[in-house]
């Protein structure tokens, strides 16, 4: 087809986008990497800027490299984009790839080569580590680059996987002082509001080596410019003018509104987009419509290769058609490889025009190719056409093997996808089929788990064994148990989980020692740990390891080391823990244990936190959270609690905005996970006086029981947010809730989190001993309880040996700190001035260990005390050093609290006599319009009595002011 002219439609306009693109191609010239993020919308004129783009830089001496996603519809294919480019650099020069292949070997598993149907398989059989993976592209990409610059462009982003968006980030991340430019487009019209790519797209757009570019429609004189360009011959205005409102600024609608009208059928153009687009195929002869539809039939794009032998036509007969539809501008060349619509509505168009029994016919077709292996195809696309042409068994294995290649490069999505079609077609399956059902089910239980999508996981599991018959193999149904156990154990199911792993042990009692029986012992220690069954759970775990050597493979238990070490933590030694479980992830990634690997790695986050090191927590949750998305377990349990917890720790320390961005979802973030993560964000959202938190917590309700930590992190945001709407009851029943789940959940009334809800509640008595003074006896009365219910639970609701953390230890104080304050709110039994100081100095300083926020509103309790106790200028100090912290984190309700950016004012003197009277009526609850009509007088005076109340009793509130002169006998 070498002989094929190549047409192409002129660029007009777009001088500033070429000039950005170009600029950021000449900085990689210069070992100044960088990227570009291409957008507009669907037949803007994306793909005809990438082309010039691509000229200017071969102009340049660059070496241009270009891959396409595609829309499977279900579930494709990981990594697509890069497999074509790198297969199509094999074609064209196997010399670099022979040479990129030595230097990195796992740019094999990327080689369409490799990802056939019956491909050999490479020697790194299995999985391979993501990381790897991507490390090997950009060391590909970056070897490349230095025989000669280069250009990699990627097309059609909003249809990549997410194992491809992830690779994408990796580079962008990466992007240094390679001679290495990026180009990425995406339909922007696509991106809905969860739309999976709008959150990679926010989080690339930060990284200062990439730039944006939008795409816009074309003005009007642009569009005519272009029309003008399209035309072989004028057309009246009336015409043009139809033409170029009907395009809208769209170079693809403007193309096709030309070329219809140019056929002299203009006024036959339908108003729907896909009838206009089959419009362009009716001048065309019966051959190249036929090979059209082939060409759709395949997707967007079609190798020569393929097209050959599905097409069915002489050489002749199909060179003709192809050259035919070449000059009618419906498909395009870019190589003698493969032929390709120049547009995908086109394409789709075109499919969509198909009879049912074509499609059938053309699917089979393709399947015949693709399952005879005389043309180059993948599982993916092969599972595609035959399920489109009912061929239910062929299907069946490729969806399959689809599965597997998925997970091989930590694809648990598109596994996920795979292997549960394959379930539904199992009954379809060969009568020679020798995949066995169990395996199946377990495999797709695996990858809902590492999807989190454990609800899913467990359904089918649980179905399994109901189906399963009454005579069935023990081990069999042990290969069902092991899963549900570890799921339900995962989602604090733990009464199934017990039940499962204590079933599944029993069934395998009498096995040989292998590895499938280590790591049911394995498992069956981690649930006695989880139950808190400490020395059955240490008895386990080391015949799990024994079992494990005997098997010959000891590694086959190093979640039983995990557990060890966790037991030691519960036995008060986070010293000798923390050295176990480093070196638990660090033998887990060695033998290539990715669950261990995340779960140790998590865990020694977990307690670096509990231990108030929260530096160091942060560093091991952030580098757990980079090991879990190259492994394809982010959403899997412990790489999404990394994530999760993550985000609580750049709270703590104040790094508001850092985990605003990890805890944000987007359409490709499951449900759960998304609300859990929400439910952390809740916390800098109520931080910044958003009270929306309290009433969106009650819209999670339903995740509460599957994930107990969502309520336990979301109730103080909430309660919060509560008490500012002065919504006092329906926060005190918001901890009441959250208490009775938690206690119904963790099998005791003293689980360590009610120190806090304690406090909490302690802090909604103090906000209505203020305005409800008649009260006050019942309001100590219940304090009383609270105190008591938190001191027990501190001295008794921990193992024996353990000891209550650094964040317990504050909370603990808080408590005491909130007790004294409501006495003294109330006047009853109230503490001294030096008692009162002297419990929030010690409230202040244990929140030191980096809880930003909890120490800066203790400043503010101990301004308070230190004010009441006639030391006004520590007062002053403590206020200004929590204002600071307010304006920094954006915290409006602790800056309010302090009474403005400039802290309270402090005045002296006696009340005057209108002074007294306003006070009275103040603490009545009256306001500024009420005090006005009361007293006769203007609202501007009331306004400036009320600031020079506050100002003689050293308060920064009204409610403060009111407790201040009921202490006082201030109201007579």
């Amino acid at each position: 087809m070498d002989d094929v002219p190549w047409t192409s439609t002129p660029l007009v306009g777009r001088s500033t986008e070429m000039a950005a693109l170009l600029s950021t191609v000449d900085d990689a010239k210069t070992r100044r990497a960088g990227a570009v993020l291409l957008s507009g919308d669907a037949g803007v004129g994306k793909t005809r800027l990438l082309d010039e783009v691509a000229t200017g830089a071969h102009e340049r001496g660059f070496g241009v490299l270009v891959g396409h996603c595609t829309d499977f519809g279900d579930a494709g294919l990981p990594y697509l984009p890069f497999s074509e480019i790198f297969g199509r650099l094999a074609g064209d020069r196997p010399d670099l790839v022979e040479s990129v292949l030595k230097n990195f070997p796992a740019i094999g598993r990327l080689l369409p080569t490799h990802r056939l149907i019956g491909a050999q398989p490479v020697a790194q059989d299995g999985p391979i580590d993501r990381a790897a993976l991507f490390d090997a592209v950009l060391g590909a990409f970056t070897a490349l680059s230095t025989s000669e610059p280069l250009l990699v462009i990627v097309e059609d982003a909003h249809w990549a996987d997410d194992a491809t968006r992830d690779l994408i980030g990796f580079l962008i991340t990466r992007l240094t002082a390679q001679r290495l430019s990026l180009v990425v487009s995406y339909r922007s019209d696509d991106l809905h509001r969860r739309h999976p790519l709008r959150r990679p797209i926010a989080e690339w757009s930060r990284n200062p080596r990439v730039r944006r570019v939008n795409l816009l429609p074309l003005d009007a004189t642009e569009s005519r410019s272009l029309l003008d360009s399209l035309l072989t011959e004028p057309l009246p205005e009336m015409d043009v003018r139809r033409i170029l409102e009907r395009a809208g600024g769209n170079a693809f609608f403007t193309e096709e509104l030309v070329a219809a009208s140019s056929m002299g059928d203009s006024a036959a153009v339908p108003p729907d987009l896909a009838d206009l687009l089959l419009v362009r195929l009716d001048p065309l002869s019966d051959g190249a419509r036929q090979v059209a539809r082939v060409i759709a039939v395949a997707g967007r794009r079609v190798p020569h290769t393929l097209l050959t032998t599905v097409a069915g036509l002489p050489d002749s007969e199909l060179d003709a058609a192809l050259r035919e539809l070449i000059d009618a501008h419906i498909i395009d060349v870019p190589g003698n490889a493969s032929y390709y619509f120049r547009h995908a509505l086109l394409a789709e168009a075109v499919y969509d025009d198909l009879l049912p029994g074509e499609r059938v016919r053309q699917h089979a077709s393709y399947v015949q190719a693709l399952k005879d292996q005389t043309v180059a195809g993948t599982a993916a696309e092969l599972a595609g056409h035959a399920t489109r042409s009912h061929d239910l068994a062929t299907a069946f294995e490729a969806r399959v093997r689809a599965g597997e290649e998925a997970i091989s490069v930590a694809a648990p999505q598109e596994a996920l996808k795979h292997y549960e079609m394959a379930l539904e077609l199992l009954p379809n399956a060969a009568e020679d089929n020798t995949i066995d059902k169990t395996w199946l089910i377990a495999e797709t239980a695996m990858a809902a788990t590492l999807s989190s999508q454990h609800l899913r996981a467990l359904k089918l599991l649980r179905k399994a064994l109901a189906d399963l018959p009454a005579d069935s193999p023990k081990v069999q149904r042990a290969q069902l148990l092991l899963p549900l156990a570890d799921i339900a154990l995962i989602i604090d199911q733990d009464q199934e989980a017990n039940e499962a792993a204590t079933q599944a042990l029993k069934l395998v009692a009498d096995e040989p020692s292998t590895v499938f029986k280590a790591q049911v012992a394995t498992l069956y220690a981690r649930v006695s740990a989880g139950l808190g069954r400490s020395m059955e759970a240490e008895r386990w775990a080391h015949k799990a390891l024994e079992i494990a050597r005997e098997a010959g493979q000891e590694s086959a238990a190093g979640d039983a080391g995990i557990t060890l070490a966790q037991l030691r933590r519960r036995a008060g030694d986070p010293a000798t823990a923390t050295r176990q479980m480093e070196e638990a992830a660090v033998r887990a990634q060695l033998t290539g244990d990715a669950a261990a690997e995340v779960r140790s790695r998590f865990l020694l986050g977990s307690i670096q936190y509990e231990e108030g090191d929260l530096q160091a927590a942060k560093a091991t949750l952030a580098t757990t959270c980079q090991r879990a998305g190259e492994l394809g377990r982010q959403w899997a349990a412990y790489g999404f609690d990394a994530r999760r917890t993550l985000g609580l720790v750049q709270f703590t320390l104040g790094e508001w905005d850092a985990s605003t961005v990890t805890t944000q979802v987007d359409s490709g973030t499951p449900m759960a996970s998304a609300a859990a993560l929400r439910a952390i964000e809740f916390n800098v959202r109520s931080g910044r006086g958003d009270n929306a938190v309290a009433d969106e917590l009650e819209m999670l309700r339903k995740w509460w029981a599957l994930d107990v930590i969502l309520p336990i992190t979301g109730l103080q945001p909430a309660v919060d947010a509560y008490r500012r709407s002065d919504r006092i009851a329906e926060a005190q029943k918001l901890i009441a809730d959250v208490t009775t789940l938690c206690a119904d959940i963790f099998q005791t009334e003293l689980f360590t989190g009610r120190v806090r809800f304690s406090a909490l509640g302690l802090q909604l008595l103090c906000h209505r001993a203020v305005g409800e003074p008649s009260a006050a006896k019942d309001l100590v009365e219940q304090g009383a309880e609270l105190v008591a219910i938190g001191q027990t639970t501190a001295e008794k609701g921990l193992p024996p040996g353990r000891l209550l953390g650094v964040e317990g230890l504050s909370w603990l104080s808080r408590l005491e700190a909130e007790w004294e304050r409501l006495r003294w709110l109330t006047g009853i039994d109230p503490p001294s001035p030096e008692e009162h100081v002297a419990v929030w100095q010690r409230t202040m300083e244990s929140f030191g260990y980096g809880n930003v926020h909890e120490q800066a509103w203790s400043r503010a309790r101990l301004a308070d005390a230190l004010r009441a106790a006639g030391r006004v200028a520590e007062a002053n100090e403590q206020v200004t050093l929590a204002a600071e912290t307010a304006r920094a984190l954006g915290a409006k309700p602790l800056l309010n609290e302090l009474g403005g950016a400039e802290g309270p004012g402090l005045g002296g003197g006696a009340l005057t006599a209108r002074e007294t009277e306003v006070l009275k009526l103040l603490a009545e609850g009256r306001t500024n319009r009420q005090l006005a009509r009361e007293l006769y007088i203007s609202e501007k005076t009331v306004s400036v009595h009320v600031s020079n109340i506050l100002g003689k009793l050293g308060v920064r509130s009204r409610t403060e002011a009111a407790a201040v002169a009921r202490r006082d006998g201030l109201l007579g």
